[in-house]
């Protein structure tokens, strides 16, 4: 992180839940308290992902080290918590999934890229269950592409289709500009000094250079701008009273575009704030009829840090907050109005400079005639104080620098996590050595903050909290009555897992037809088979597991998309029906219900509790349409052979049998009977002229049920052992660069000199240039990130 503090804007505040309850006992006339109890109820979780890379080809594995930790303190979760990562392609579909298990705010897993994945644009998603109550936005989001040129030779015809209108798609956002204006504070106040941000950019949000000058409503030029930094810039404008004022605005390509800007309020309060040394200046510029005292308040991640009461004289109050007051990252600057109302409002990023620094000691050795490097860390605080933590290391050797990077431990936990929006490249602005206090400046003047809205928080309200911290595996479902298009409530559920003879679990359903299996440890994927009775009506009821779905997750094109590479079907061009489908996306299917033989005249589902009877041939005499009765013999009514007499034929599990072997089964052991005569029978043949009587065992698993469906779930993900990359990454297109070899992964890096904690690799493994990452979390909060390269000699 840099040296310097940085002064930030913010003017948007998003609403981030729904569905809100009162918090009794709050006043919008304290706001300080108010926060306290609104962050003491829903203090979220922030989730980090190192990857080991930044961009991958089929066939590869990312292997990555999560990072979970609480948003406001930033101190490592000491708890076990589930964090679920996802792989999402461009049309919204999960192609992998992990289940991890984080204890002591870490965990390790990876991500093996099929040979068959499709080429294209992809976005790697953390949470915890916790954060589900949230947005989204609060999720980790990384966007990478994944090449795959051989999938040229599989692709389906619709996803070559498909292909062409995304990059259609993309072209059009990319030549469609925009520009938006962000008064310092909120909003514009008549009579005083205002700073107003732009922001110009193409839809894909990456900035655009663009300039132009501000004209009042007579033509009149009052002042021009320019953008500095990624389509960003200010100006000063102080607005007259009745006067409006529009942008001349000029883009790169030499489109014009006239924008009216936002209007002036005739009375309110223009807010500045400015860095004096080791001060930060809070300074109120009153316009029109705006009088009484105000609140400044100041929070960082939503503990009050600073307030103060201020009465403006002569239009103008000022207070100044020693630095040392805020933790590093961003404060958010908050103005009450008298009646207790949010009337401006600002972001300021503050740099304690406590970020660890990270040493790399890196050596030469020589064992059995072949030549190591071996690398000890050095992780100290900023006063040279050994630092424990959760560390990850990773080694690269290729290409540095892909198209789309810019982000790591630092700027997502300390910038992005807060902020609205994708920020193109947020590594630059915490760049070592570079002075970025305007480019971070306007930056944050042009994204919003997203924590909290202030009018739930004065007002008592949070989100509903449907999700509860998790550290095990549960499996919610919901029952519904097809025939009434209603929920099933107080109706029995089991789940068998399939291949563990003691995972048979069982449950009802609530008022609402929903149930849930909870406390459940499985590792990887497992099959589970959920089982209900039948319905009032032998009819089965919907059983539906909740968040089964693979696909409908949102993948929003933005700076970090990149063109569909395939548009065409390859050369050598050969089908594969499992291309590009996501081995999530098969649909359950009954195994209890089967038709092996078509449709049966009628089928007869035993009850394994109910069942009252002693033999089948009991049921059968019972329960049988047709079923007539003559002496020792069984005959259907009708015609059904050509004597006339023809007793059915009788089949056990699809294979033909005596007829005593099915009559005098116990009904306990049996799951279903079918029953085919007249024209459903003419499948058999001849053999089925009398009809047939085919029979089902009931199997270990099936639970006495009369209907079941298997899924197959996601268990806690084992990791595996790092080894080097299989496969050196081909250049997908000509002249382009690999996407680098990673030659070493270590996901829980040790600090110190201690021989047991140097990390060795062979020499052999490098031709050139390799780089090291190191990331992690100290275990007091610290953050530290470090980049090293080492050139071969």
């Amino acid at each position: 992180m840099k040296t310097t503090t940085f002064l930030c804007t913010s003017l948007i505040l998003l609403l981030v839940s729904t569905g809100l309850a009162a918090i009794p006992g709050m006043s919008g006339q304290d706001p300080d308290r108010n926060l306290e109890n609104y962050i003491r109820e829903t203090s979220s979780q922030k989730v980090y992902l190192h990857l080991n890379k930044n961009n991958y080809t089929a066939g590869e594995v990312i292997w990555f080290n999560a990072y979970l930790v609480n948003s406001v303190s930033h101190l490592p979760l000491k708890e076990k918590t589930n964090i679920y990562v996802d792989l999402i392609n461009s049309q919204g579909t999960i192609m992998e999934r992990r289940l991890l298990l984080a204890e002591n705010g870490v965990a390790e897993g990876d991500i093996g890229l099929p040979f068959n994945l499709p080429d294209g644009n992809y976005r790697i998603r953390a949470y915890t269950g916790w954060m589900k109550n949230f947005s989204e936005d609060f999720y980790f989001n990384r966007y990478l592409y994944i090449t795959n040129q051989d999938y040229a030779n599989i692709i389906p015809r619709a996803e070559v289709r498909a292909n062409r209108r995304f990059n259609r798609d993309l072209g059009r956002m990319a030549e469609t500009f925009e520009i938006a204006f962000f008064p310092e504070g909120g909003n514009m106040v008549q009579g005083v000094d205002n700073r107003v941000a732009i922001k110009a950019v193409d839809l894909l949000g990456r900035g655009i250079d663009a300039e132009g000058t501000i004209m009042d409503d007579n033509g009149n030029e009052i002042v021009s701008f320019r953008t500095v930094h990624a389509g960003m810039g200010y100006f000063e404008l102080r607005p007259e009273p009745g006067v409006n004022y529009q942008a001349n605005v000029s883009f790169l390509n030499d489109r014009h575009r006239n924008v009216d800007l936002p209007p002036a309020q005739p009375e309110g309060v223009a807010l500045r704030t400015e860095r004096k040394e080791d001060i930060l200046s809070v300074r109120l510029h009153v316009s029109g009829g705006t009088h009484g005292d105000f609140k400044i308040l100041a929070h960082s991640r939503g503990i009050v840090r600073h307030m103060e009461s201020v009465r403006p004289a002569a239009g103008t109050a000022e207070i100044a907050v020693p630095l040392e007051t805020f933790p590093s990252g961003i404060t958010h600057i908050v103005v009450f109005s008298d009646n207790g109302k949010p009337v401006a409002e600002r972001l300021v990023f503050i740099d304690r400079e406590d970020e660890l620094i990270l040493n790399p000691v890196i050596s030469k050795v020589e064992h059995e005639g072949n030549e190591y490097y071996g690398i000890q860390m050095e992780i100290t605080d900023s006063k040279g104080n050994t630092v424990e933590g959760n560390f990850s290391m990773s080694v690269i050797e290729g290409n540095f620098a892909p198209p789309g990077t810019g982000s790591n431990l630092l700027t997502d936990i300390l910038i992005t996590s807060d902020l609205d929006g994708v920020i193109e490249n947020p590594q630059y602005y915490l760049t070592s050595g570079k002075d970025m206090q305007r480019e971070l400046d306007l930056l944050l003047m042009t994204h919003g903050w997203r924590r909290f809205s202030w009018d739930d928080v004065l007002d008592g309200k949070e989100p509903e909290l449907q999700h509860m911290p998790s550290s095990s595996i549960s499996i919610r479902g919901n029952v519904t009555d097809p025939a009434k298009n209603e929920p099933v409530n107080n109706f029995q559920v089991r789940m068998k897992v399939i291949g563990d003879n003691n995972g048979i679990y069982s449950t009802t359903t609530n008022n609402r037809g929903d149930f849930a299996f909870h406390d459940l440890m499985y590792n990887d994927n497992f099959r589970i088979e959920i089982g209900s009775n039948r319905l009032v009506g032998d009819y089965p009821p919907v059983i539906d597991l909740i968040g089964s779905k693979v696909s409908g997750f949102e993948y929003t094109p933005n700076v970090l998309t990149r063109e569909a590479r395939i548009v065409q079907r390859g050369n050598n061009w050969g089908r594969d029906r499992d291309a590009g489908k996501s081995p999530y996306a098969v649909i359950p299917e009954s195994t209890r219900t089967r038709q092996n033989y078509g449709t049966p005249d009628q089928t007869i589902f035993i009850d394994r509790d109910k069942i009252t009877q002693r033999s089948v041939l009991d049921v059968l005499v019972e329960r049988a349409v047709g079923l007539q009765v003559q002496g020792n013999r069984l005959m259907f009514r009708g015609p059904s052979s050509l004597n006339l007499s023809s007793e059915p034929m009788f089949m056990i599990e699809g294979s033909q049998v005596a007829r005593d072997m099915v009559l005098s089964m116990h009904p306990r052991d049996v799951d279903r009977i079918e029953i085919f005569r007249g024209p459903s029978a003419a499948i058999f043949g001849v053999r089925g002229a009398g009809g047939v009587i085919a029979a089902y065992v009931r199997r270990a698993g099936d639970m006495g049920f009369q209907d079941s469906k298997e899924h197959m779930m996601v268990g806690y993900h084992s990791p595996r052992e790092f080894y080097s990359d299989l496969i050196t990454a081909r250049a997908v297109i000509e002249n382009e660069e690999p996407s680098g070899r990673t030659i070493f992964w270590n996901p829980s890096l040790a600090a110190g000199h201690d021989e047991d904690n140097t990390v060795f690799f062979p020499a052999s493994e490098i031709s050139g240039q390799m780089k090291i990452v190191v990331e992690g979390i100290g275990s007091a909060g610290e953050l530290g990130t470090g980049i090293f390269t080492i050139q071969k000699k």
